[in-house]
């Protein structure tokens, strides 16, 4: 009866204590911003079974990955015994439903499995944080403490079950507590009755560790063991790198000023974080000491909003409004221009925190409210709105390049009454910049040895308004896209080809937000099926070995990998893979309207990116994106190397014909 009363004190404590560290935090969550995640429910249930529960990321990293689903996994194997150990302060005899006989063999068995596979993380965990470098986890207390408390439970169930083994008079192992037979084996010297002692102490030693425990997850980054499963849930299912369309017509305010305007997604990010320093390891703004690291990003914010809650709570308006701005007094700016909107962070985060879209908008406010951006950019945004190119040169120089060259405009196909052909989107790069009309010039050839029919549109042709979207003018982009779109409609062109992945992702990804519906294809994929179809034949394949670079625009965010590699070795060249690569590719710096600032601190991101290139001893780095091209080709040369050449896959392509 005491043990009852005892334990039952013991749980509304706890229970009570959880709910006054919880409530408040979920009723931040309510209290900020409101924004639709409860649609496609089937889609979010299979990703958080595949996410939360599957810890479908955490191998990207064999030894930590594994390490921490033996402890995920195991808890929750776990998590049974432990609801029985409380149910038997009530009734010693009780027995978890669905459990009893050889299917409770069969759970005690595998828990004493998993339970050795949860002591083998905790210690492996335990040395990544007291070994004398410490990994990127850092080596914080709280990690330490919750590490040993994880360790507590392992070891006081196998007490438990070892004290009840010496009680019985077991000395044999039984096949189903091979656990519980190692702590018998501890006890036994100790005789019968010290056994049940130390097993009565074990026994409340763990209840009251689960508590400590549940009650400790709240006050720092732990709490991500309770709020992980719900921030997979709800995660965002738009297209990958996908920007929400903002109201200009209704809206007085843009962007993210303060704490207020993050919505309930962004803060459950910041509590979903578990700061394991994934979204460092390819970071190109922390590998090159630039002052972005979106685990610190997440703690700036998550603390600014807990600095702010009595107020958020509130609702009062006027004090909302008085509230300190997040760029400028709480997160320096510098921090959220440094992006390059790779994606890297957002493919290694375990728990699926969204970072570039936050940072989107926090660009937005800047750019639409205080009209606060870099000289350089700002040119580049003249350019686009009087020349509809960020280099700012006359619109009526776009297609002076296809002088001579017979290729049909779009205008010209209409005229005719003939249907709209495959559009060959060149770009403003592939336009004005003279190293990369040589890529045009290289498609072109392709496409007319292969006898493709295809049109461009000429001085018609605008820039999509990549880099302004990314670099927060979402005015001058929407401008852009609704008429880039009313002339593709006009036309009513149905397929579009470009040689740029941000023109790639922009007319597949931005533009239905605009009516814009397309089938977009990338130059590698069609050229690829073209040889693969025999419509495309490389008579001198002579390419050599070529360094390949992934660009994340084609890579991460459109998962295009294998084309480009199989172009390279149709034309008879060997790609040597750099020691990042695939998913894992380091940026180039170009992305996120980086291509058009001043890169003044740390070390530059394409000359960091080009000395790994340069390592692979190759007479060619390739490339399929004319941003990545350009940075690489200046990274060598800011590396003093005038033998490696740096080519498109068209050109190495075209060079085979």
């Amino acid at each position: 009866m005491l043990t009852a009363i005892s334990m039952s004190v013991l749980l509304v404590a706890g229970l009570a204590v959880f709910a006054a560290l919880v409530i408040p935090r979920t009723r931040l969550l309510f209290a900020m911003k409101k924004e639709a995640r409860c649609d496609q429910l089937g889609a979010r249930v299979l990703g958080t079974l595949k996410f939360a529960f599957g810890q479908w990321r955490m191998p990207r990293e064999p030894i930590a990955g594994f390490a921490h689903i033996f402890i995920f996994v195991g808890f929750l194997v776990v998590s049974i015994a432990t609801i029985t150990h409380f149910a038997h302060a009530y009734d010693h005899a009780w027995i978890f439903p669905g459990l009893s006989g050889t299917a409770g063999r069969c759970y005690s068995w595998l828990k004493d499995v998993f339970q050795g596979l949860v002591l083998a993380g905790v210690l492996y965990g335990l040395w990544r944080r007291l070994k004398p470098t410490p990994s990127r986890v850092g080596r914080s207390w709280e990690g330490i403490f919750v590490l040993c408390m994880i360790l507590t439970l392992m070891v006081t169930d196998f007490l438990i079950s070892g004290a009840e083994l010496v009680d019985q008079g077991v000395t044999t192992m039984p096949w189903y507590l091979p656990g519980g037979w190692l702590g018998s084996r501890v006890l036994a010297p100790l005789g019968p009755q010290a056994a049940h002692f130390v097993g009565v102490v074990s026994w409340w030693v763990h209840c009251v560790c689960i508590l400590v425990f549940l009650n400790f997850l709240p006050l720092g980054k732990h709490f991500h063991v309770i709020t992980a499963i719900p921030n997979v849930f709800f995660r965002n299912l738009k297209p990958w790198g996908f920007v929400e369309k903002t109201d200009l017509e209704n809206s007085e305010k843009f962007g993210i000023r303060g704490t207020a305007d993050l919505t309930w997604s962004m803060l459950l990010n910041t509590y979903a974080c578990t700061e394991c320093g994934r979204c460092t390891v390819y970071c190109p703004t922390v590998l090159t000491g630039k002052p972005l690291a979106h685990r610190q990003l997440n703690l700036d914010l998550k603390h600014a909003v807990y600095a702010d809650k009595a107020t958020l709570l509130a609702k009062d308006a006027k004090k909302i409004e008085e509230l300190p701005v997040l760029v400028g007094e709480r997160i320096k700016p510098e921090t959220i221009w440094a992006c390059t909107t790779c994606g890297s962070c957002e493919l290694e985060c375990p728990v699926l925190i969204e970072n570039v879209p936050r940072i989107i908008q926090m660009r937005q406010y800047k750019t639409l409210m205080e009209g606060d951006v870099a000289p350089e950019l700002a040119r580049a945004f003249k350019g686009m709105e009087n020349n509809n190119n960020p280099w700012g040169i006359g619109a009526d120089q776009r297609d002076k390049w296809a002088e001579g060259l017979d290729i049909p405009r779009m205008a010209d196909v209409a005229a005719s009454g003939k249907e709209a052909p495959l559009l060959y989107w060149v770009g403003c790069a592939g336009s004005f910049d003279d190293r990369n009309k040589k890529i045009t010039l290289a498609v072109v050839k392709i496409l007319k040895a292969a006898g493709v029919d295809f049109a461009i549109l000429g001085a018609e042709e605008g820039c999509t308004g990549d880099s302004a979207r990314r670099a927060g003018n979402e005015y001058l982009f929407q401008a852009m896209a609704t008429a880039n779109v009313e002339l593709l409609n006009k036309y009513k062109v149905k397929k579009i080809l470009t040689h740029c992945p941000h023109c790639l992702h922009t007319l597949k990804v931005d533009y239905p937000q605009f009516g814009g519906n397309y089938e977009v294809v990338h130059h590698s994929e069609l050229i690829d099926s073209l040889v693969a179809s025999g419509k495309l034949r490389l008579a001198k394949p002579q390419a050599g070995k070529v360094a390949w670079h992934d660009s994340c625009y084609l890579g991460r965010y459109h998962d295009i990998y294998a084309a480009p590699r199989s172009l390279v070795r149709a034309a008879g060249g060997t790609v040597v893979e750099l020691p990042r690569h695939h998913s894992r590719s380091v940026c180039c710096g170009a992305g996120g309207a980086r291509f058009w600032m001043e890169e003044n601190i740390g070390e530059r991101i394409n000359v960091h990116r080009s000395k790994e290139a340069l390592a692979a001893g190759t007479p060619t780095v390739g490339s399929a994106c004319p941003f990545c091209l350009t940075m690489l080709k200046d990274g060598v040369a800011a590396l003093n190397n005038e033998t490696v050449k740096t080519l498109d896959v068209a050109e190495i392509v075209a060079q085979a014909l």
